[in-house]
């Protein structure tokens, strides 16, 4: 059973998945709940900072892309006070994805299920687990190409079996011919809501070389219970249980994250493959493909 880490206090989840691929997500609470609703579907969660006057607060927003009512039912925990819910998620489990930049911007995405509590905070249920399965990595283009004056650069792209059959890496062999660039990169660009970073494959001057590139996972499994308002360092501290480097600031009170966090590439999020060569005075020539991850 996955852990359960609790922000909504007094509020305990757990799922369980049956052969066929559908999942119940169970949560237990010492107080009933009395919600209106309970939806399930596809949370983005959104972390950004909002202006208001003179001050800036951290923002979480927890937003389901396709809420779909669910059936539900309740009993009594063995305690004879508790109430337990059990919330049929059907088969929407996926691998959670996300990107936080150092400033505490970016998006997760997850399955989750959505409590509408009455003249309360909502309550939450995020599942994040790592990828179960091999991870393809799918080009739209097979070819980059880019030119400045007499110098060409080409990168061909393959996609190759990895070790393990633990997925797929991406191989990118890039041939330069002639002068005219003053050096030529190859970048996987990330992309989620409130948040984009790029990451250097390769770089070459000259003649050929191959760089690879694979998805970057961690193991990882837990069900976040959270309410709609989650504070700030409430989360960084979710973020250090899941792997982040999170620092005690000297300067104030709280915690900060002094690099940026990749939870685990997987399919919700965006990639771009980006072949770039500098000129020898101001500007870039670009060549750019879609990359996407698939079971």
């Amino acid at each position: 059973m996955a852990p359960s880490y609790n922000i909504a206090s007094g509020h305990e989840a757990w799922y369980t998945t049956k052969q066929d691929g559908n999942t119940t997500v169970s949560i237990r609470s010492t107080s009933p709940m009395n919600f209106r609703k309970a939806y399930v579907g596809t949370a983005s969660l959104e972390f950004y900072w909002v202006s208001s006057g003179k001050s800036t607060h951290w923002q979480f927003t927890p937003t389901l892309l396709d809420p779909t009512p669910a059936q539900t039912s309740e009993t009594k925990g063995e305690d004879g006070a508790s109430q337990i819910i059990d919330v049929e998620l059907g088969n929407r489990m996926f691998p959670a994805t996300g990107l936080i930049k150092p400033n505490i911007t970016g998006e997760i995405r997850v399955p989750a299920v959505h409590f509408d509590v009455p003249n309360a905070f909502d309550i939450w249920v995020f599942i994040l687990r790592s990828p179960w399965f091999p991870i393809k990595v799918n080009t739209e283009k097979t070819t980059l190409k880019i030119a400045h004056g007499s110098a060409q650069a080409m990168a061909q792209i393959e996609n190759s079996n990895a070790i393990l059959n633990d997925g797929t890496t991406l191989r990118a062999d890039i041939s330069v011919y002639g002068e005219g660039f003053k050096r030529i990169w190859l970048t996987m660009q990330r992309t989620v809501q409130r948040a984009s970073d790029g990451e250097t494959i390769g770089e070459v001057t000259s003649d050929m070389q191959t760089f690879s590139w694979k998805p970057s996972t961690r193991n990882f499994d837990v069900v976040l219970v959270a309410p709609s308002n989650m504070y700030l360092n409430s989360f960084l501290d979710f973020l250090k249980y899941l792997g982040a480097e999170i620092n005690k600031s000297f300067f104030a009170f709280g915690s900060y994250m002094p690099n940026k966090f990749l939870l685990c590439d997987g399919p919700a999020m965006n990639y771009t493959l980006k072949l770039s060569g500098e000129k020898h005075f101001l500007g870039h020539e670009n060549d750019e493909t879609k990359i996407t991850l698939t079971p």
